[in-house]
């Protein structure tokens, strides 16, 4: 005969970053991809184990794509199988699902934790511990601790888990910001990375985090990994969700540059190091913002000799020449910049302008020959061009030496 639970270990439930039950340390049930709705309503019960669900809302949730003539009679042959399964795993012999006529709910007698809940009984603690910085510290780390991933990753897209998931992710990121304002006051940056690691590996695009993790590997003096964290997040914004980074993502990677190189008295050390180093076969291809840089140097130097110089910009549309379905950009623009990169001169550079643009700088270049440049281009990209659903456009500017 199985053990009471309320007379041994704790169940612990996990719904942030997987969905299992554990109990005496062993996982005795888990959700791994399943699509049958014993598992919703599983988890319907434990996200609401503290209320009664009536009589409608059930029916509502597991039965609102079904054609059954008697959802109530549904609702009450999952619960069965819940209780089956229940039953028939390690679990101590309760009764865990409580039902009075066509009310369900989870049984708050039992002996159980629910990470959901200490998460944000953490975090809200800490929102209010005003006076006590340290305490406050402490308990948002316990909260970041507790947050494994999004709540019940295999069903954070159904409609009745959405609203959760939200929720949930977003206290996890204020806790996230909450930490780095407490750890900045201390200049405790090294803390504070793996705690941005974290939050990247589970939110990839949250620009924000990056400014923070960019920002404390900067003041640890790790300004090479700032410079790969500044490139890892503006390829994912530029090809997984066409937007540009933010000015103040672009101004941080400014101050990146300008403070890299500590004092150096050795000129041939500088040589080395300003050397690109090996067989250099192609034109030069650099973030927008040193692009800038080089093409306000040369601008320079047009004005007082008056050297031909032309900008060349080059933009992927769809066939409506509106901005490409990112299905179709990250690989296009792949395909183009290598276009590019065997089509110009060595001397030539270009950059990444947008999600669907990059920028040419062609310095000694009369308008024919920019032409000829650009038609080499568009050849290029029409023979290797990966998808029917994204064409290349060129336009061809002369510098205004005035600007």
């Amino acid at each position: 005969m199985k053990e009471k639970l309320s007379d041994v270990n704790q169940l612990e439930i996990y719904m942030l970053g997987r969905f299992a039950l554990v109990h005496e340390g062993k996982v005795v049930l888990e959700d791994e991809g399943r699509t049958h709705k014993v598992w919703t309503l599983l988890g319907y019960l434990l996200a609401h184990h503290n209320r009664k669900l009536g009589p409608q809302e059930l029916p509502e949730l597991l039965c609102g794509d079904d054609r059954s003539n008697d959802p109530a009679r549904t609702v009450k042959n999952l619960v069965y199988r819940l209780r089956c399964m229940l039953a028939d795993s390690e679990l101590p012999e309760q009764n865990y699902i409580l039902q009075k006529g066509g009310i369900y709910g989870w049984n708050i007698e039992l002996n159980y934790t629910i990470d959901v809940n200490e998460f944000t009984n953490k975090y809200q603690t800490a929102v209010r511990m005003h006076d006590d910085p340290d305490g406050a510290l402490k308990l948002y780390l316990e909260a970041l601790r507790l947050y494994k991933g999004k709540f019940m990753p295999h069903a954070a897209y159904d409609e009745w888990a959405v609203t959760l998931t939200t929720y949930y992710h977003r206290v996890f990121l204020d806790a996230v910001f909450s930490t780095y304002k407490l750890l900045e006051q201390k200049q405790d940056f090294t803390t504070m990375l793996p705690i941005c690691e974290k939050a990247i590996s589970i939110d990839p695009y949250e620009e924000e985090v990056y400014k923070i993790y960019i920002h404390c590997l900067t003041k640890l003096g790790r300004h090479k990994d700032a410079l790969s964290a500044y490139e890892a997040i503006t390829s994912r914004l530029y090809d997984d969700m066409g937007v540009n980074p933010s000015k103040e993502l672009r101004s941080l990677y400014r101050e990146i540059v300008k403070t890299l190189k500590s004092v150096e008295t050795d000129i041939m050390i500088i040589k080395e190091d300003l050397n690109e180093g090996g067989n250099v076969n192609c034109c030069y291809y650099c973030p927008y913002e040193i692009f800038k840089d080089i093409y306000r140097f040369i601008a320079r130097g047009v004005e007082r000799t008056g050297t031909s110089f032309f900008i060349m910009l080059c933009t992927l549309t769809d066939n409506k020449d509106e901005m490409p379905s990112i299905q179709y950009l990250g690989e296009a623009m792949e395909n183009l910049k290598f276009c590019i990169g065997t089509s110009l001169r060595k001397s030539d550079v270009f950059a990444r302008y947008s999600n669907s643009q990059y920028v040419i700088m062609l310095p000694g270049t009369s308008y024919e020959n920019g032409q000829m440049v650009g038609e080499r281009i568009l050849n290029s990209y029409k023979k290797n061009k990966s998808s029917k659903h994204v064409k290349l456009h060129y336009k061809l500017n002369p510098l205004d030496p005035k600007i």
